[in-house]
């Protein structure tokens, strides 16, 4: 049995340590933990190799974490000071990568109480205060306050409530997000769904991140965007192909590859960016809110495509663009439904001209 050295440890004195003597400790009761503990949970090193991970850089962007305990969480980020070793397009809008560690920091957290999975379940209103983009040197900080947690009694795992929120180095709010919901699911849970869905390929790890740069969240392919006029507002769809070879798939998680569901976010954001400009004149329109979102299925590494659908896409007297509905749905190579349902949907997702 693996023997843990209880002590409690500053992130200095964490930075200190060597990965033999990192791993020997019970991660699950450190108040705080150091950018190489993140890093070892993300490998599966701290005994959770077939259990909840940490996403691997570059979709893991937590540098620490100052504070873990049964209240919240406190954890920050800095960008590089040199762009190069940005592993992004410096153009690339941020804010669903960011929203993302909103909800592993939820799944983290989760993962101390129960041994399981994390897989996010939904969030109430999310909106964006001022704009997220690569600033060299800019440190943003997650501040998370749990609001409960739900044991399920029958697995003996649960589901994490939080409200998040990402400030500036001013402590500005950036982004908030009322009600993250994760669940933490068991192996076997999740090898049940990769079985009906077909989600056993397999995925070879990704290299050091620190070798990437210019990466571009996918979205929708080029071509595949359809617009269709109606009573309530402008439809429209597209289709995006999916493959073990989708880079995000390298690095989220190490061994239950699955494409982080903001990024699915990222790309419904992106159409309807787009839409926005072509159909209402919006010029370089940003993502402002959304009054809900839910995840109720996953993407695994299995060839076939997802379909983007954004419904009663209207122009505000105020100049935003809102589709009262989004959803995402799985289709395979022909083009037809592989669940009926969606399994992402989302409310109210809202875009404008910056400072609008």
């Amino acid at each position: 049995m693996k023997k843990y050295v209880m002590q409690e440890y500053t992130i200095e004195e964490l930075d200190r340590l060597d990965d033999a003597a990192l791993i020997a400790l019970d991660w699950k009761n450190l108040k705080c933990l150091n950018g190489r503990l993140l890093e070892l949970h993300a490998e599966g090193q701290l005994g959770n190799e077939t259990l909840a991970k940490l996403p691997r850089k570059p979709i893991l962007c937590i540098d620490q974490i100052e504070r873990i305990d049964e209240d919240g969480i406190d954890a920050s980020f800095s960008f590089p000071e040199d762009a190069a070793n940005w592993a992004y397009d410096t153009e690339q809008s941020l804010e669903m990568l960011f929203q993302d560690q909103l909800d592993q920091l939820v799944g983290f957290w989760g993962s101390r109480k129960a041994d399981g999975i994390g897989r996010a379940l939904s969030s109430g209103i999310c909106t964006l205060h001022q704009s997220l983009d690569f600033e060299a040197g800019k440190k943003i900080t997650f501040a998370m306050t749990r609001k409960k947690w739900v044991v399920n009694k029958t697995t003996g795992t649960g589901t994490a409530i939080f409200d998040g929120a990402i400030l500036d180095a001013q402590g500005e709010l950036v982004l908030e997000t009322k009600k993250v919901i994760v669940g933490i699911l068991l192996p076997s849970e999740i090898q049940a769904l990769r079985a009906k869905y077909g989600g056993e390929l397999g995925v070879e790890a990704g290299a050091d991140a620190s070798t990437l740069s210019g990466l571009q969240i996918p979205i929708y392919d080029e071509g595949s965007k359809r617009i269709e006029e109606t009573e309530s507002g402008i439809t429209v769809n597209a289709t995006q192909a999916i493959s073990p070879e989708l880079w995000p798939l390298r690095f989220h998680f190490k061994g239950d590859p699955v494409v982080p569901g903001n990024f699915g976010t990222h790309g419904m954001i992106a159409l309807l960016k787009e839409v926005a400009s072509e159909q209402f004149g919006v010029i370089a329109p940003i993502f402002k809110s959304m009054a809900t979102k839910k995840f109720s299925g996953m993407i695994f590494e299995d060839p076939k495509q997802i379909r983007f659908e954004l419904t009663g896409v209207t122009h505000t007297e105020e100049g935003s663009v809102v589709a009262a509905q989004a959803s995402l749905y799985l289709e395979d190579a022909k083009g037809d439904l592989m669940i009926e349902a969606p399994i992402y949907t989302f409310k109210k997702l809202t875009v404008a001209a910056k400072g609008e």
